[in-house]
């Protein structure tokens, strides 16, 4: 006669293999999880080495476009407001024509340097906080905004490279020339940290802030923020805006580091 194990172990047995099974199949989700999050986080560091090396590439053809402008376009200007004079000079009754000739002549001139200035940014030769600290002094400077840097320690550190030290400096320009232009601000706070292999930007002013409709959609529509927007979110970083109507605006980026 066989023996028959009672109903219980039966129980017991069947319980303990379902246990099993379950166990095995969260192990296996657990590492599948693990190789996602692993996948994921080489594809956001390829998008960010690939966004850094494009944006390399376009530093490179700045410079060349930079340099093309002020040798060439440069000298023709020169050499126009150097024959306006002498016609000036050999024929005084077109002098007032020859005069505003001149004032046009400086008037490009200026406007050639003013874009050689925006394409190269000679400033980050010395690093990205000289060039933050430089940029920071002209934009007060300039628009008699005050305007002060909060650095958190290390956030300098490790400067970015590869071209983010250009991504960076180039956001920062275009929020300092948003504020100019729409802000109607008198107080400014420049701020940047570290965060893990993250470097943060926040821009925050005291200006008229956002209609609240344009802040509850990220502010894209107008004011100059799409192309800040357009230019975080290419170099794989993040971008967020909070403004409220007469209370100012606050600009929040997040870059990778190579």
């Amino acid at each position: 006669m066989r023996y028959a194990p009672p109903l219980l172990e039966i129980d017991v047995i069947g319980a303990c293999a379902g246990l099993l099974v379950c166990a095995a199949a969260l192990w296996l989700w657990w590492r599948q999880c693990l190789v996602m999050q692993h996948e994921l986080t080489e594809a956001r560091q390829q998008i960010a080495r690939l966004a850094a090396s494009q944006q390399s590439l376009r530093d490179a053809e700045r410079r060349r476009i930079a340099r093309d402008l002020h040798d060439d376009l440069g000298q023709h200007l020169l050499a126009l407001g150097l024959e306006a004079g002498t016609l000036a000079r050999q024929h005084p009754a077109l002098r007032p024509q020859l005069a505003r000739m001149e004032e046009r002549q400086q008037q490009a001139t200026r406007a050639m340097r003013s874009i050689v200035h925006d394409l190269h940014a000679e400033a980050l030769e010395s690093g990205l906080e000289g060039a933050v600290q430089q940029q920071i002094a002209e934009f007060t400077q300039l628009s008699g905004i005050r305007c002060r840097l909060d650095a958190a320690p290390g956030a300098f550190a490790a400067t970015p490279s590869g071209g983010m030290d250009n991504v960076v400096y180039r956001v920062l320009q275009e929020s300092l020339s948003n504020i100019v232009r729409h802000a109607q601000a008198s107080e400014v706070c420049v701020a940047f940290c570290r965060q893990g292999r993250s470097i943060n930007l926040t821009v925050r002013d005291n200006g008229v802030g956002l209609p609240r409709q344009q802040a509850l959609d990220g502010g894209r529509r107008r004011h100059g923020l799409r192309g800040i927007a357009q230019r975080v979110a290419e170099a794989g970083g993040r971008f967020d805006i909070a403004s409220t109507p007469g209370a100012g605006t606050a600009l929040s980026m997040s870059f990778p580091l190579p």
